[in-house]
């Protein structure tokens, strides 16, 4: 991508590895949903974000923050910067998701995350609330210190309405999560998915993907995943992007096609790059995924038996990212339960290096702020080469109103 600034001239920003798959996926588009808007339109994308009437897409899966303190200090954190607000209120909470319902319809998912959510004491009681006000499904987003060394916490989340774990999983080696997490913690994730699997919580494993640190662990973590089927539930892939706090010192973008070549490298064409389609929710570009069905002893990918046709016929817009051909899958056994599978989602985001706005307007990934707007994920998280973030933590220099 050829891109210009008055400021430091022209540049080239790498995009894809295969400019045949590239095209592909740039050309496979659905028939957009947009979203009722919060904001006006005056400065233009991306700072008009609340939803401003240009955004093309229906939110699929919001997220809110509870806190932005952590218990961690990853060096690839994208959450970081110098100023840390206080936490939002329970009553700003309860209107954060007031706003969600409002907007984005009844029976929604919703993601908690932070920060470290673990680490606010009320956590169950913010739980319970998301669930009254009509959520669907509630997904926590954690490290996992807390829910790998205390099982009585978990299962409180469960009781109060916790529905899946959403866990930071780097890799297999302990190594890697000293260099991207700041110290080993590989045991301590590998108890959370143990005490998840006694209290039968779904986990899906997110991997930050950082070249010349974890990219070769890829093959390795997806027969982790398939040995542990009855709790890993799925696998996010997300290649690092540069924000907040970036501290190694390759920076390398890795592309949905890079991720994807990796992955038929590693599993020797068990799972091909061909095999991972866009995803119809969100623009082209912003996700790859496959849906791994067990068959015949073994696992095949279900795109493989996909024709487009039918994917277009089959297509749930509803279906947040991860659970797209997860969804059609289900809805093809409608009288039995369809054998046991594991979803594989690819997440490219965004930095101000790759920062495409054609991509920012059909994103299906919001963060609801304290003041009631929503903001796309990649917008919202992101800063200049300094960390300088475009939108703070929380939204706090602005106001909207809850609807």
């Amino acid at each position: 991508m050829a891109k210009s600034c008055p400021e430091h001239g022209c540049f080239d920003v790498y995009m894809w590895p295969d400019a045949a798959q590239y095209e592909w996926f740039c050309g496979y588009t659905f028939s957009s949903i947009s979203r009722v808007p919060q904001m006006k339109t005056v400065a233009g994308c991306p700072h008009d974000c609340g939803l401003c009437p240009s955004h093309a897409r229906r939110i699929t899966l919001p997220e809110i923050e509870v806190t932005w303190r952590c218990n961690l200090a990853c060096p690839v954190c994208f959450m970081s910067d110098r100023h840390v607000p206080p936490d939002p209120s329970l009553d700003e909470i309860r209107r954060m998701v007031e706003t969600i319902r409002n907007f984005d319809g009844p029976c929604f998912p919703l993601q908690i995350t932070g920060g470290e959510p673990t680490i606010r004491h009320d956590l169950p009681e913010i739980i319970e609330i998301v669930g009254l006000e009509g959520a669907s499904a509630v997904e926590l987003n954690t490290n996992g210190l807390i829910i790998g060394e205390d099982i009585k916490y978990l299962r409180a989340l469960k009781n109060a309405g916790l529905t899946n774990i959403y866990l930071q999983f780097d890799g297999l080696d302990p190594s890697t999560t000293k260099v991207l997490r700041g110290r080993d913690v590989f045991s301590t994730k590998l108890r959370a998915i143990e005490n998840c699997r006694k209290e039968k919580i779904p986990v899906i494993l997110s991997v930050t993907i950082v070249e010349g640190v974890n990219e070769m662990e890829l093959g390795r973590i997806i027969g982790f995943a398939m040995d542990n089927l009855d709790a890993v539930h799925g696998l996010a892939l997300q290649p690092a992007f540069v924000s907040g706090r970036f501290e190694l010192e390759k920076r390398m973008h890795l592309s949905v096609g890079d991720v994807a070549r990796l992955i038929s490298d590693q599993t020797e064409g068990m799972i091909k790059a061909t095999d991972f389609w866009p995803v119809g929710s969100s623009h082209p570009l912003c996700y790859g995924s496959t849906y791994l069905l067990q068959e015949n002893g073994g696992f095949v990918p279900f795109t493989r038996h996909l024709k487009e046709e039918d994917y277009r016929r089959n297509f749930n817009s509803t279906s947040p990212q991860g659970a797209v051909f997860m969804d059609i899958v289900a809805d093809s056994f409608p009288s039995k339960t369809p054998p046991p599978g594991l979803p594989i989602l690819i997440m490219e985001y965004m930095d101000a290096w790759t920062m495409d706005l054609e991509r920012v307007r059909e994103c299906n990934l919001a963060v609801t702020l304290s003041d009631g707007s929503s903001i796309p994920f990649c917008v919202y998280h992101l800063t200049d080469n300094t960390g300088k973030r475009l939108y703070p933590h929380g939204g706090r220099r602005r106001h909207v109103a809850c609807a």
